[in-house]
């Protein structure tokens, strides 16, 4: 009885195979193929964000590394900023002088300032306030003046060690703009540009145009007006 039933399985399934393909073959011929979705093609749509740092500095990886497992594990918004900070190039983690802290934590005395960059010093700041300050690191002198102001300095690490969720804190960080930035941009000396040159804008033989005879050596503007200046040829 098993072998006649296991007999008459196999033949429902070969059945069911043979009309399945004669019935696939009749569609394919008679039907339109229609563009559809590949679904196959998801690194279209995977995230660009930056993950990880081309830096070799293992200090940084391991302060990223558990940051990630705080995102993961805590989910905070002081989690997510440190850690977006954390992964920036060092162009965009510029660094904080203790004066411009001094002068930014007014009414926040209470507070640690926590900020993903250096520490410098500013000899002009004659008095150093008192300030509880986190960072990624500090040069010798800037940290020298916090703690014989009665501050504390700590990094990092330290701070999530006594302060796990990131509670009384506020999040500095230094100017992005830079003086090589006000190269960038049309060239120095055409009309409407702002771009400041690298040469001294002094001399005759400036790249910028002086006021008594503008853009007198400039060639693309003299270009320009000897275009405009030709008469028009009737056809």
């Amino acid at each position: 009885t098993t072998e006649i039933y296991t007999r008459s399985i196999v033949g429902s399934v070969r059945c069911v195979q043979e009309t399945v393909s004669t019935q696939s073959t009749w569609d394919l011929k008679n039907t339109k193929v229609l563009m559809g979705v590949d679904h196959r093609r998801l690194h279209k749509h995977t995230s660009k964000a930056k993950k990880t740092i081309l830096s070799k500095n293992l200090y940084m990886k391991l302060l990223i590394r558990l940051f990630k497992f705080l995102v993961r594990r805590a989910g905070k918004p002081f989690h997510k900023a440190i850690l977006r900070r954390l992964l920036l190039s060092k162009v965009h983690r510029p660094p904080m002088s203790i004066s411009r802290i001094s002068r930014l934590q007014k009414g926040k005395l209470d507070k640690t300032i926590v900020i993903v960059a250096t520490i410098t010093d500013d000899e002009r700041l004659l008095e150093v306030p008192k300030m509880n300050i986190c960072a990624l690191r500090f040069t010798a002198a800037a940290k020298q003046r916090i703690i014989k102001a009665g501050g504390s300095v700590m990094t990092l690490d330290q701070l999530i060690v006594k302060n796990p969720l990131g509670t009384n804190t506020v999040l500095l960080r230094g100017p992005l703009t830079r003086e090589a930035l006000s190269h960038f941009g049309k060239p120095a000396g055409l009309p409407g540009s702002h771009t400041r040159p690298y040469a001294p804008t002094k001399g005759r033989n400036s790249e910028a145009p002086s006021k008594a005879q503008p853009y007198q050596n400039n060639h693309f503007y003299n270009l320009s007006l000897i275009h405009l200046s030709e008469p028009t040829r009737p056809l």
